[in-house]
């Protein structure tokens, strides 16, 4: 566009130039025919030629004015367009350099975001092993965890969720007592029924798998695994008193799957429940303790003995 603005005016001032040159050779012309031959316009004075050459002088000058300014303009047309080329090249040596500069930090995230994902599974795995330190003082705690999770995702299954929150359940399912780790074990194996005190300890167990997980920081869906699996329907569990949808949908689904291998496993303070039998106390509770849609698909499980005794598949 610059280019094109000069070269514009350059064709504007040499039509200038060129025509004045014109007027100066035909004034010439018209002043040598006056002179010597006498034809072409007559010459009645000393006064004429005198004019006659004053303007063949001014148009003389005129000319060299133009002449000096085409230079002149010539001159800084070329070295504005030398800066403007200097110009280009050092903004796209500019833009060169920017690619790199986002080559190496898109690079670099990367980097940071493998490191994360490793320092992740590390903890995860450290989580894990904590587990496995709480499944040594329970033995139903060894069993049941793993065991709840079967049961969850093969609901989670039937329902038709999708596959990212099915894995959140396989890798966090496994974690949903991990805040038993801070109960006594006097309290985690008493047989008997449990005070007040000791019941109100073993309600803070999902606030503290909670805030032991969290440092994974998972999505919400995978951290309610955790804190919410003992919400109720009806807003009558714990921690949060949380009720109907509140609770996500994972949570709901785990404390199903929770509450049913709990029911169908012998304890020490009573015998274990058969399926049939443990599926039918649910779904008395349904709407009340537990999401009656989630519980439904437990039962079609069972009828269907999709799930054997134990709760496995």
């Amino acid at each position: 566009m610059i280019r094109t603005y000069i070269g514009e005016t350059d064709n504007r001032r040499k039509e200038i130039m060129w025509l004045a040159l014109a007027l100066l050779a035909a004034l010439g012309i018209t002043l040598f025919l006056a002179l010597y031959s006498g034809f072409a316009v007559p010459v009645h004075s000393s006064d004429d030629i005198v004019m006659t050459f004053g303007l063949a002088t001014i148009l003389g000058c005129a000319i060299a004015y133009f002449a000096g300014k085409e230079r002149e303009q010539r001159h800084l047309n070329q070295s504005l367009v030398a800066s403007l080329h200097g110009a280009v090249r050092e903004l796209n040596e500019r833009v060169v350099r920017i690619d790199e500069l986002a080559a190496a930090n898109a690079e670099l995230s990367a980097g940071l975001e493998t490191l994360k994902q490793e320092l992740d599974e590390n903890y995860l795995r450290a989580l894990r092993a904590l587990m496995t330190t709480l499944d040594a003082r329970d033995d139903y705690t060894a069993v049941h965890s793993e065991q709840v999770t079967t049961i969850a995702v093969k609901i989670a299954t039937r329902m038709g969720l999708e596959h990212g929150l099915i894995d959140l359940l396989k890798r966090f399912g496994p974690l949903h007592d991990i805040g038993k780790i801070g109960i006594p074990d006097g309290i985690l194996h008493r047989t008997e029924p449990l005070d007040a005190s000791a019941l109100e300890l073993c309600h803070r167990h999902p606030s503290v798998g909670a805030a032991i997980v969290a440092p994974l920081r998972p999505r919400p869906e995978a951290l309610a695994i955790v804190r919410a699996h003992h919400e109720r329907w009806d807003g009558s569990g714990y921690p949060d008193g949380l009720a109907g949808t509140d609770t996500a949908l994972l949570a709901r689904i785990v404390g199903v799957a929770d509450a049913y291998h709990a029911l169908i496993s012998r304890r020490p303070y009573r015998p274990a429940r058969e399926p049939e039998q443990a599926v039918r106390e649910m779904m008395a509770a349904a709407g009340s303790h537990f999401d009656p849609d989630v519980v439904g698909v437990l039962a079609q499980l069972v009828v269907e003995s999709v799930l054997d005794a134990r709760g496995t598949p």
